[in-house]
């Protein structure tokens, strides 16, 4: 662990600037005499603690705020969106033999997204004494009675192990911090995972960072549960609170839709003054109380909430996060933290289980997962389009991960409908308006592939896929409420090798003014054959029924398509926005299922949808968002909306080469202009947009971008 994090637990309890350095290198050896005698003495001295006589009472301020993070679709590497947060105040008094009392004196929130958070008591609360013997997180709805690595009887729970010792200056006095490992010995019992640094001259705690096994989870949608406690240096002799921070990321156990919830909280405590009277009215107050809840709206804070909100609550996981879950993995056997053998309901969003569309028309669908104790994890799901009357699916199998939902590593086969194109707006809009108005904005090919997929890790941002793949062109077999659908997509029959990559990420800057980003890529590359149709001249008479000329195509193409959406925040909550498109195909005989696609809400406003189909293309949108005034809509328990929406007008170009004779696009610019409208939490969107060569009005509305993934 750096000495870095080490160091602000100090640097604000001192005068001048710590210097830190390591000293010798770790011993990785388990049961290792040294780290044992380095916990027995801390043992000792936890013991201790309580009774020291010295130190008789303290008190001090906590500054904490708690978050609540949705992250959403398949892409899980994109940053989670906060959805509601809270500032908290708070007054803490401890006095012998350790009693402690705190007191919420302050709190503000806001939110972000529709939503009814509520967190757990033990949430708005600073942990004391480095947590008691038997841990309880969550209320006990996390973890419960889970021994302490350095309880008195924790040396025949836990094994330990040396790691890198730390060497910190202060003013007069150098520290040595020694780093010990701990794992539990019985993967079967809950148990706690991580490092503790101890002060080797007392044996005092100066950081614990941890994890959990799955059996002392006991709710198993968590995925993620890191607690990371500092302690600084007080009067130069009592380790006392200094910064907290928890992490509880949850997921789904019935629908694995790829989305989770993360809550994050975090504390700094300052303050302090030691071994003075505590008031008799403070010692009887109980362990956590409130003070009124307009008592506590009175509190003054400085600044706005969503301008204070540190980056790192912002963000999806801090560096102790991973750094915690890197060495569970390396510390401990996969069986003390894979799931356990289970069956669910899965999906990857809502268009699974259900869909409308030119081809299928009405398609119902449902997935599943069994992950064995064997080791192994067991995908699949089905659809069956009511107007073509066929059933789609996919199955695939892989080792099962000890993090994340899917393995790193899957054989697959599936027959599906294919989208090749980009998005242009979520798949529940889709659906609804291609039932009601015979609008689809699907690019489809009936496709059947056996292969490989593989992700480097479960967090990896890019996922590799290798099949052997049949593409069939499919038929237009439903109809709308109101008007036919525009023809299907004209695809070459060819089968063959393809391999592809795809990628998903983002990233939040640390500063609230500094640009922020999401990204996808997609990239192929196929060797495919097939034979089709050449129709007849215009000079050629053929004789009835004579059947069409074909020919053999033998297509080595490759093709990319990229999209990046940045958002660059200006004062006043504006903010400029840039969306830019690109995409490239090559090769000989180009089919029309590998040119790349534009004309659209996203990718070419006030143009048909998918009007032109080129060998190349880029489009790129320039946006500028401000709030105006609106009305607030009530949501009774879940607040209500803000009383403000959020204009933006945009301009955009399209730029691309020329199609291919059987999809013919005429090379050039196409600019366009418009303007949307941004309301309820900006969750909807509402566009009107102008083609300004060749192009007309149209007028788009949807959800925002970045619910897709679930839709």
């Amino acid at each position: 662990m750096s000495a870095l994090l080490l160091m602000p637990c100090v640097v604000a309890l001192a005068a001048s600037p710590v210097e830190a350095q390591e000293v010798t290198p770790p011993t990785t050896a388990w049961r290792h005499a040294g780290a044992d005698s380095l916990v027995a003495r801390a043992i000792a001295r936890r013991g201790v603690q309580l009774a020291d006589s010295t130190l008789l009472s303290y008190t001090a301020n906590a500054h904490g705020f708690l978050a609540f993070l949705a992250q959403l679709g398949e892409g899980v590497v994109i940053p989670p969106r906060v959805v509601q947060s809270e500032e908290l105040a708070l007054q803490i008094a401890w006095w012998q033999p350790g009693r402690s009392a705190q007191r919420l004196v302050g709190r503000r929130d806001t939110t972000l997204l529709p939503a009814d958070v509520g967190y757990y008591r033990d949430r708005y609360g600073v942990v004391l004494d480095n947590l008691p013997d038997r841990i309880r997180l969550g209320d006990g709805q996390d973890v419960r009675d889970v021994p302490h690595p350095l309880a008195a009887n924790a040396a025949t729970i836990y094994e330990y192990a040396l790691g890198r010792p730390l060497r910190i200056s202060i003013p007069g006095r150098e520290i040595l911090v020694d780093e010990v490992k701990f794992r539990p010995r019985n993967a079967e019992q809950p148990g706690a995972i991580g490092s503790v640094y101890l002060d080797h001259e007392t044996g005092a705690v100066v950081r614990l960072s941890m994890t959990f096994t799955r059996a002392a989870i006991i709710d198993k949608r968590i995925e993620t549960l890191v607690v990371t406690l500092e302690n600084g240096l007080v009067r130069e002799k009592y380790w006392l609170p200094r910064r907290q921070e928890v992490e509880v990321s949850r997921g789904s156990t019935w629908f694995d839709i790829p989305a989770r919830g993360i809550v994050r909280g975090r504390w700094e405590i300052a303050g302090y003054t030691v071994n003075e009277r505590i008031p008799p009215a403070t010692q009887q107050l109980p362990r956590w109380s409130s003070m009124p809840r307009d008592s506590l709206r009175a509190h003054v804070f400085e600044g706005r909430m969503i301008d204070v909100l540190p980056p790192e609550i912002q963000m999806a996981s801090s560096e102790d996060v991973v750094q915690a879950r890197v060495q569970a993995e390396a510390a401990v056997r996969a069986a003390m933290l894979a799931r356990p053998a289970t069956a669910s309901v899965t999906g990857r969003g809502i268009s699974d289980l259900a869909r409308f569309s030119r081809a299928e028309g009405l398609a119902l669908g449902i997935g599943a997962s069994h992950r064995s104790s064997a080791g192994f994890v067991v995908h699949g799901r089905a659809r069956y389009g009511f107007a073509d009357e066929a059933v789609k699916g996919h199955v695939a199998i892989g080792p099962s991960p000890a993090f994340g939902r899917a393995p790193t590593l899957q054989l697959f086969a599936e027959r599906d409908y294919l989208d090749l194109a980009f998005a242009e707006r979520a798949g529940v809009t889709n659906s609804a308006a291609a039932a009601l108005f015979g609008s689809d904005y699907t690019t489809q090919v009936d496709t059947r592939a056996a292969g490989v997929l593989w992700r480097r890790a479960p967090n990896s941002a890019f996922t590799w896929r290798l099949a052997y793949e049949t593409d069939r062109a499919v038929t237009t077999r439903a109809s709308s409420l109101s008007r036919d659908f525009a023809p299907s997509l004209n695809a070459w029959p060819l089968e063959g090798v393809r391999g592809e990559v795809r990628g998903t990420g983002g990233w939040v800057p640390g500063d609230a003014m500094a640009r922020r980003g999401v990204w996808s890529l997609m990239a192929d590359v196929g060797a495919q054959h097939g034979t089709i149709q050449i129709p007849w001249g215009p000079l050629v008479d053929p004789l009835p029924g004579a059947p069409m000329p074909t020919r053999l195509v033998q297509p080595l193409v490759g093709r990319m398509q990229a999209q990046l959406q940045l958002t660059q925040p200006l004062p006043g909550d504006r903010a400029l926005f840039l969306h830019g498109l690109a995409g490239v195909a090559g090769g000989r005989d180009l089919p029309p299922q590998w040119l790349v696609m534009a004309g659209g809400p996203w990718s070419a406003p006030g143009y048909d949808w998918h009007a032109f189909g080129a060998r190349a293309l880029i489009s790129t949108r320039l946006e500028f968002r401000t709030p105006i005034p609106a009305p607030s809509i009530p949501l009774r328990r879940f607040g209500k909306s803000p009383p403000h929406a959020t204009l933006a007008p945009y301009v955009q170009a399209l730029a691309t080469s020329s199609g291919t004779a059987e999809r013919p696009t005429v090379a050039g610019v196409y600019p366009s202009a418009g303007v949307g409208l941004l309301f309820f939490y900006d969750l909807l969107r509402v566009d009107v947009a102008r083609g300004l060569r060749q192009g007309s009005w149209r007028f788009a509305i949807d959800i925002d971008r970045s619910f897709w993934g679930m839709l």
